[in-house]
């Protein structure tokens, strides 16, 4: 059994692609096996892949019909053998030493979850600067911990939010996988994994390199642009409501009910996502009756029999109270 599986899934990265690969077989720390995903790719990515495992006998490589990130991501947990599983986006590169670092912390603390640090670089590897992630620093922390941190800053909470760049034991993935069909996956992961983890270790060394470029996902424009948003806040704000902490809920619900508001930001040119879009909006109602419900509040199932009325009545309340 090899102590760490490296999933990288591959989809029209041709560019990009080797210099990933040649990164993490690089690595000081040289138990892996490392597990090539080929998400259905239509360029030269599947004859990259062969061949890297022709030449490096930890590779191995998996072709699947085309699926989407998570879905490659989920194939690789369910391919991988080893004790601890680490994601690499297949256009990002790790520092030579990130694994070793990684693994030494895990093994010193017992810990469920080890996170690195991470620089943005240009593609060609010079750090960008910006977000700034040098204020991180080496520390301990559980559950609660991380979202404290995460919720007290700004775009730097990516640091915690994204899947790569973290060392995770693999029995947390034995009944958790990654949400497929979705923007955002990694938020949609978030609640579960870190429940799932008693420790975590938090690194202040910069280890994940996450490379900016126009074709990136994140570079497409604001999360706010995309229900998937709204959506992952409603299950966030069901996650924190069965924790008990009924004040991050709320904030949550309301980050929610705002981002539906801005209706123009939406494409809603096609009945499904209309339908999602009303869906959501059904969701807020419902996530105000359950907090009325835990909470007593005469107020918050006010607020819940308004949203169920429509989105614009609640909004019209709002404004009277202004």
């Amino acid at each position: 059994m090899p102590a760490i599986s490296v999933i990288i899934p591959v989809y029209k990265v041709e560019r990009y692609l080797d210099a990933c690969v040649a990164s993490v077989a690089a690595q000081t720390f040289s138990d892996l096996e490392i597990l090539l995903v080929d998400d259905g790719s239509p360029d030269n990515c599947p004859a990259l892949c062969d061949a890297w495992a022709q030449k490096d006998p930890r590779v191995r490589v998996i072709h699947r019909e085309n699926g989407g990130l998570s879905a490659a991501r989920n194939t690789g947990i369910e391919a991988a053998k080893g004790e601890f599983l680490t994601f690499v986006d297949s256009d990002d590169l790790l520092d030579p030493d990130a694994l070793r670092r990684a693994y030494e912390a895990q093994r010193q603390h017992d810990a469920d979850l080890v996170i690195l640090n991470v620089v943005y670089v240009d593609e060609k590897d010079v750090p960008l600067g910006k977000p700034d992630f040098t204020g991180f620093r080496d520390e301990v922390l559980d559950e609660d911990g991380v979202w404290q941190r995460y919720f007290a800053l700004g775009e730097q909470k990516i640091y915690y939010a994204i899947a790569c760049s973290k060392l995770i034991r693999a029995e947390v993935f034995r009944d958790l996988r990654f949400r497929v069909g979705k923007r955002y996956e990694d938020q949609f992961l978030m609640p579960g994994l870190l429940s799932r983890c008693h420790t975590i270790v938090c690194l202040g060394y910069p280890g994940y390199h996450y490379i900016q470029h126009s074709g990136s996902i994140m570079a497409q424009g604001s999360s706010r642009n995309y229900l998937d948003r709204s959506e992952f806040l409603l299950e966030w704000c069901a996650y924190f409501a069965a924790k008990g902490d009924l004040l991050r809920a709320e904030g949550l619900l309301n980050d929610a009910i705002q981002n539906l508001s801005e209706k123009e930001r939406f494409d809603l040119s096609t009945p499904a996502q209309r339908v999602r879009y009303r869906a959501a909006c059904r969701g807020c109602a419902e996530a105000y009756r359950a907090l009325a419900a835990q909470t007593g509040r005469h107020s918050m199932a006010l607020r819940a029999f308004l949203l169920r009325l429509g989105l614009p009545v609640y909004l019209k309340f709002l404004q009277s109270r202004r």
